[in-house]
């Protein structure tokens, strides 16, 4: 697909970051372990919110990958106890617990979405713990011939420089806000739009990424396009799908 068909941006206002970050480029075994090579694919994949990542990454699965997901690397490193827990309690206190004593997910999402700083805090207090756990979750993983990695803010945190392949999730913004919608009944509107405007649009990731998904229909047309990619991933020939 093309970027024409989505939403106009102009790329000369999207504020990128010169290099990805400290944490992330003091870890040199990380990084290799990262790296596609003969007989090992470890291939990055992103998109925006509800774009459909989760789905498209249980389907690589079937098809023999291993996945690690770092929204799920961000709840073990936030459940209660652990040190992201004790970060985001000191970033923005007790009203942000729910009343089983684990983080309110929903809560702290509207608030960041509403405070760019706020959330820009946040990050810089999890990212670097997030990427710890990924380091030890990928050392365990080293032997595995595939590895897929659900990274949504790929793009914003610099991180793309990382990884190659890098395969992205598309959806327009009016299904993002259907399916957000739908996923979260206590959404309104306007968060939802507040969410998708924290993210890059789609044209400048579609530009630096190797593969397009196009997840804006029926899922059958998705499985089809994912079973024609899996063999060009595997087989290492890359370039704009």
């Amino acid at each position: 697909m093309d970027a024409d068909q989505t939403r106009e941006t102009d790329e000369n206002q999207i504020e990128r970051p010169a290099e990805p970050p400290a944490w992330a480029l003091a870890r040199p075994e990380l990084l290799e372990r990262l790296s596609s090579r003969p007989g090992r694919l470890r291939l990055a994949l992103t998109g925006g919110a509800a774009s459909g990542k989760s789905r498209v990454a249980g389907f690589l699965e079937t098809l023999g990958a291993r996945h690690v997901d770092l929204d799920d690397l961000a709840r073990e490193i936030s459940a209660p106890g652990q040190a992201g827990f004790n970060a985001v309690l000191e970033l923005f206190g007790q009203a942000f617990l729910s009343p089983d004593g684990v983080l309110d997910r929903a809560k702290i999402g509207r608030a960041v979405f509403a405070e760019p700083e706020a959330r820009r805090k946040l990050e810089d207090a999890l990212h670097p713990l997030i990427w710890e756990l990924l380091d030890l979750k990928m050392a365990a993983l080293a032997e595995e011939p595939a590895v897929a990695l659900s990274v949504p803010l790929l793009f914003e945190t610099g991180l793309d420089a990382l990884f190659h392949p890098i395969v992205m999730v598309f959806a327009s913004p009016a299904v993002q806000t259907a399916r957000l919608l739908a996923r979260q009944p206590l959404l309104s509107p306007e968060e939802a739009g507040r969410i998708l405007e924290a993210q890059w649009p789609a044209a400048p990731k579609i530009k630096g990424s190797d593969f397009i998904i196009n997840n804006d229909g029926g899922w059958a047309e998705t499985e089809s396009q994912l079973r024609a990619l899996w063999p060009r991933l595997l087989d290492g020939r890359l370039g704009q799908g």
